[in-house]
Order: structure tokens, then sequence, then C-alpha cells
């Protein structure tokens, strides 16, 4: 992030919390630092910054976090869009939403987003070199992700080398503590590691599977059905796939015919896609 980015950033989290330039000024910062910063024309020094963000009434580790849920919101709108097309399988639909020659950091990671979408759904790969490296590098650079980065990372599983997912996903479960506090992070992080979870399988690293099997049973409650259940079905695609129960597909089968019967066809149907594209 520049200092560019910083300071519309800092604009925004102003502005949403109903301050104005006057109310954050002090004998340290006047309005016209103020108005360069959030504009982009001039960066404050730390200790400027540091009294700018106290201005606003907030930690640091506040406003940080304030800024990572104005970038999850982003993400929260192209995700809900993207839903849409995946629950009917719209391969065509999601087409659409790639961006010829996107030019900004963000459209560059959503268009990776929906290529990995396209791909789990129907196996065809559209990812170039490129893009992957991009995601690689962006994933790899940030030393402490906001809840942004997790929702990526566990979105977009297939622009990886499995071992950078495996090491990177170690790092997320260790962290589950700080992102456990605040419900919404909780609820993003159990469904990366259920990603995690069901790529492993799915590319036979079944030695990986189990390590983020284990940091399931810790993590999921019974209030969190749907990633039990996924993890429930897996675990017999784990045993089937590794040879230690032929028997297990006909009892595959019936889970996925009783998550139709149970009204969840879209569960289902992705379940379904994953076991056909990875076999």
């Amino acid at each position: 992030m520049n200092f560019r980015e910083l300071g519309a950033l800092y604009k925004k989290v102003r502005q949403s919390r109903g301050y104005s330039i006057s109310d954050v000024t002090s004998d340290y910062l006047n309005k016209s630092q103020i108005s360069k910063f959030e504009n982009g024309n001039s960066m404050l020094l730390l200790d400027g910054f540091m009294h700018a963000v106290a201005g606003l009434n907030m930690t640091m580790s506040e406003f940080f976090l304030a800024v990572g849920n104005f970038e999850a919101g982003n993400l929260h709108k192209f995700g809900e869009k993207l839903k849409d097309h995946i629950d009917i399988h719209d391969i065509d639909g999601l087409k659409t939403m790639i961006v010829l020659n996107p030019r900004t950091k963000e459209k560059k990671i959503f268009n990776v987003l929906v290529k990995c979408a396209i791909r789990e759904l129907s196996g065809q790969d559209l990812l170039t070199d490129e893009e992957c490296q991009f995601i690689d590098k962006h994933l790899t650079d940030i030393e402490d992700w906001t809840i942004f980065d997790v929702n990526i990372f566990g979105m977009c599983l297939e622009a990886l080398n499995t071992e950078l997912v495996y090491q990177l996903g170690l790092q997320l479960a260790e962290k589950d503590n700080f992102y456990k506090d605040l419900p919404y992070n909780a609820q993003v992080d159990k469904k990366t590691v259920v990603n995690l979870y069901v790529h492993m399988i799915l590319h036979g690293r079944f030695a990986y599977a189990d390590i983020f099997e284990k940091k399931l049973e810790l993590l999921l409650r019974v209030s969190d059905t749907e990633e039990r259940i996924v993890v429930h079905i897996f675990k017999k695609v784990s045993k089937y796939r590794q040879g230690k129960a032929p028997n297990l597909l006909a009892e595959i089968d019936r889970d996925i015919q009783a998550l139709k019967d149970f009204g969840a066809q879209g569960l289902a149907k992705m379940i379904e896609i994953f076991l056909i594209n990875y076999e």
C-alpha cells in the first residue's frame, strides 16, 4: 500500500466516522497537511500519521482493522455476484466478470478469483502464469493478513502451488486466535480451513489433509453445520481415494443425495463437481 492509497483510505475512515478535517486537526497537524495527505499530494511522517489516527479517536489497530473492513466490503459485493453465477453453474456468466487488461491490483485479484471458480466448476483453466505469480506474490509479501487477504486465499487455492498452499494454510490456522475474536472473520477463517482440507484431499495430499482435519476439530462448533457436513463427506472421500474403504463410494453418493433431499442442492452439486473434476 503506497501513501496515496493510505491517504484515500484514511479519508474513507474519517468520513465513515462522521469527522470533518477540522475535527482531526491538532497542534501537530493542520487542515492543509491532512487534506494533502488524503488527496495523495504528500505523505505524513510516522508521528504525524499517528496523530491523524488519534484524531479519529482510534488506536492504530482499530484503524487498520477498519481499513481491512473497507477492502473486505468490496470483496463481499464481488463475492455475492460471483456466488450467484457459481450457484447456477453459469460458466458464461462468470466469464463476463473477467476484466480485460485490468489496471488496478483489486481488479487483477478479482480476475484470478473468477478464473479459479471457472476451473473448479468446469475444469477449464484460464489462469496465466503471470496471474499465478501475481497472486503468489500478493499473499507472500504481506506479513499480517487482513480478512480481505484470508478471503482471497481461500478462494484462489487453484492458482497456487500446493506446497505454498500448505505453508500459508498452516500459518493461517496458527493465527485462529486472532481471527476468532470477530464473528465474521472467524466464519471466513473456518470456511478457508475447510477449503484447505478439501483442496488437499482432491490433490492427493492426504497427510496434509489430516493436519487440517485436526485443526478443524478445534475450530468448528456444533452450529457450523455446512462446514461439518463437508468435512464429514470428505473424510469418506479421503479414505476411498486412499483405497482404505472401496465400499465408501456408495455411501458418499447417498450422502450427496441426502443433501439434495434436504434442499441443499447447491452444496450437493458443488461436491459432485469437485469429485468429477478431480478424479
